[in-house]
């Protein structure tokens, strides 16, 4: 049994309940505690699979040391783990002045892109890109930080003349998830791949018969089993950090590739529709 210096009170919670645990739960206690600083990082299906596991052995592991789920249980973890100057970046100091945090934050995002751009796989964005040039629809979902993304999302295919739209009330979301068709395509955002309105209105998307694509950092995640394309970017980020810039700049990157070569396709049509639509602001401009 592995001794973790200075450990927290979530790990110490996990410890004292180790002999009273099944075996599967003591091998995915084990394993986080072997592994406590990418805990934070990983989905419950990550997590199941390196602990050789199931997710539902993980969310009763959860339960039982009084979490109410497995994202109430990473938080807890990351306020144990991460000090909160890590809220910007692992390399980031107290110490650092202005020159250096400029260097180190603009290094960060760069980095981030150009992990995103790796991880492109080329025939699921080709997909994507296809299902989005045939749509008659594209309803965009997401919350929380991801559902401001959706909404620069909608509004950017919208200049290009594809119906688009991104509601914010979840109530809303569903809703317009039932009413899709074949014709359309929904596509959800969540950088944990995990968020669970997200999540059930893509599988009413889906059931409605509409292509479902998933934007998510988490390959291994449960938004990944509803969809039919995944399209994965580099969001470094633990609990303590929704709404990361880094992971937002990610999110629009992906969705800029892909109005950009939707765009492309459309060829002049697009071009005769962002005319119409600047056209049509201009009048709000002084």
């Amino acid at each position: 049994m592995s001794t973790i210096q200075g450990m927290g009170k979530t790990l110490l919670n996990i410890q004292s309940h180790l002999n009273g645990l099944t075996k599967a739960e003591q091998k995915v206690a084990q394993y986080i505690l072997d592994n406590a600083s990418d805990i934070i990082y990983h989905s419950v299906t990550e997590l199941a699979e390196k602990a050789d596991v199931g997710e539902t052995t993980v969310l009763r592991l959860c339960r039982k040391l009084k979490f109410q789920g497995f994202q109430d249980f990473k938080l807890s973890l990351a306020q144990d783990l991460v000090k909160p100057i890590d809220h910007l970046h692992q390399e980031v100091t107290e110490e650092d002045d202005s020159t250096a945090l400029n260097e180190k934050i603009i290094a960060n995002h760069i980095r981030t892109l150009e992990q995103t751009r790796e991880l492109a796989v080329s025939e699921q964005l080709g997909k994507a890109i296809d299902a989005l040039h045939r749509a008659r629809c594209i309803c965009f979902f997401g919350v929380g930080s991801s559902g401001l993304t959706a909404m620069q999302a909608a509004h950017s295919f919208s200049r290009i003349g594809k119906q688009s739209s991104a509601k914010t009330d979840t109530h809303f979301q569903a809703m317009e998830a039932a009413l899709m068709t074949k014709d359309d395509v929904a596509v959800g955002i969540s950088i944990s791949g995990s968020t669970k309105d997200t999540i059930e209105n893509l599988t009413l998307a889906k059931k409605a018969g509409a292509t479902v694509v998933a934007i998510t950092s988490n390959a291994r995640s449960p938004i990944t089993k509803v969809a039919d394309i995944v399209l994965l970017m580099i969001a470094r980020e633990n609990p303590l950090q929704g709404s990361s810039l880094s992971a937002k700049i990610s999110q629009l990157a992906v969705i800029d590739i892909l109005n950009v070569a939707v765009s492309l396709q459309m060829k002049d049509e697009a071009l005769k529709f962002r005319e119409v639509t600047a056209k049509a602001i201009s009048e709000k401009l002084f």
